[in-house]
């Protein structure tokens, strides 16, 4: 007689019974369990494999056993099989078939199948049927997608962290790779697979397209159905600091702004009613920050507004002119990056810029620069030269902040003095 059967599922029923979940047995238990289908784990998702727990099912005592040795099967064949929702199992959903001990009790894993239906989540029924068409049923609840980020709030360009649950399980047995697509506003960052369990740990950044002072939709779908989960991201306004925050006329403040659009030029300075932008104009990096300087005007004392302005966002701050004589210190004289990934940010940043040619008239060479990764080595421009003719291809219209200059350009190649 073969012994496998039964001795699976008694290794089985030691596991299920030991487990937290299990409540106490009685000993009449151990022979011939009432019949009856257990799944475990009773919370899944789609593509998950569990596990199946059948009791008190056909006895070889009765005949007509599928087996060798005259026990039952679940046979896979006809009315003989496992369905989820009145769907019979194949492989590798289900293996076939499932061999009973003597006392119909067995034990198997499937795997819950990936559809429409079972993606929407909800109560699903496991049917088991042996061959004599003894049937019982279980029930599992598929979870449904969910998603948190972390942080809640940050600024464009910022790391953000999204973690998932309750999507489709990767599963090597069924070789299918349940995808989510993650997205921003709309904007698609990144695929990403769930793992055995359904879940995903992901980091992405904030859009820099994303609007200053703004609430977002963080969406992540399973790739291929009507199915996803969302949370809102926001992205606090900008803002700017002074330094120092008093002093006498003259001295020299400097404004750190944050917050503020991506590679866009800085369009106003104010303290009070007076101009204070200099030139060139600051350029707001990747991330919205930028550095500009002034000497404070000759005003009475009290407190004075200083503003600035960038990409039509402007931030507010103060500065308290103080009693005294005017000061005379030397104004920094920033310079605009040469450095062509950060001078032509403005251009990279939307994948808009295709290449850079340039022409050294002292050494009749030609030079270029392309913003992809596979070009990173092998681009000869690397600075840009002020006063330098510059041949930039655009695959789109776009109003750039160039060398502190505010400039058109135009899809396809656009001849630009640095």
């Amino acid at each position: 007689m073969d012994v496998r059967p039964k001795l699976v599922f008694l290794i089985f029923l030691a596991v299920f019974l030991a487990a937290p979940w299990a409540g106490p047995v009685s000993g009449a238990a151990s022979a011939n369990l009432a019949s009856g289908l257990v799944v475990f784990p009773q919370n899944a998702v789609p593509n998950q494999t569990v596990a199946l727990l059948g009791t008190g099912f056909t006895a070889s005592a009765i005949g007509g056993g599928s087996a060798g040795s005259g026990a039952h099967q679940i046979t896979g064949l006809g009315a003989s099989v496992i369905t989820v929702d009145g769907v019979p199992l194949t492989a590798p959903n289900a293996i076939y078939p499932i061999d009973f001990d003597n006392m119909g009790n067995w034990a198997a894993s499937v795997i819950i199948p990936v559809t429409a239906e079972i993606v929407a989540g909800g109560p699903i029924t496991i049917t088991a049927t042996d061959d004599q068409g003894l049937m019982q049923t279980a029930q599992v609840m598929i979870r449904t997608p969910g998603i948190s980020v972390d942080p809640l709030s940050s600024r464009i360009n910022t790391v953000l962290s999204v973690t998932g649950q309750g999507f489709p399980a990767s599963n090597p047995a069924t070789a299918k790779g349940s995808q989510v697509s993650i997205s921003y506003a709309g904007v698609l960052l990144a695929l990403v697979p769930a793992d055995s369990s359904g879940r995903f740990d992901a980091t992405v950044r904030v859009p820099a397209a994303a609007a200053v002072l703004s609430s977002n939709t963080v969406r992540a779908q399973v790739v291929g159905f009507s199915q996803w989960a969302t949370a809102i991201h926001t992205v606090p306004g900008a803002s700017i600091t002074v330094s120092p925050a008093s002093g006498r006329p003259g001295t020299v403040v400097t404004i750190s702004g944050e917050g503020f659009p991506a590679n866009v030029l800085v369009s106003s300075n104010r303290a009070g009613y007076i101009a204070v932008l200099g030139s060139p104009a600051p350029v707001t990096d990747g991330e919205g920050r930028f550095v500009s300087y002034f000497a404070m005007p000759l005003f009475t004392p009290g407190f004075q507004t200083i503003t600035a302005t960038a990409g039509g966002i402007t931030a507010v701050s103060n500065f308290e002119v103080i009693e005294g004589a005017a000061v005379n210190e030397p104004l920094p004289a920033p310079q605009p990056s040469t450095v062509p990934e950060q001078a032509l940010g403005s251009l990279t940043q939307g994948d808009n810029l295709v290449r850079v040619w340039t022409f050294d008239n002292a050494s009749k060479t030609w030079s270029f620069f392309d913003p992809r990764p596979a070009f990173a080595k092998a681009n000869t421009i690397r600075s840009m030269v002020p006063g330098r003719i510059y041949w930039l291809r655009l695959n789109r219209v776009q109003t750039a902040a160039l060398n502190g200059k505010r400039v058109e350009l135009f899809e396809g190649w656009n001849l630009v003095p640095w």
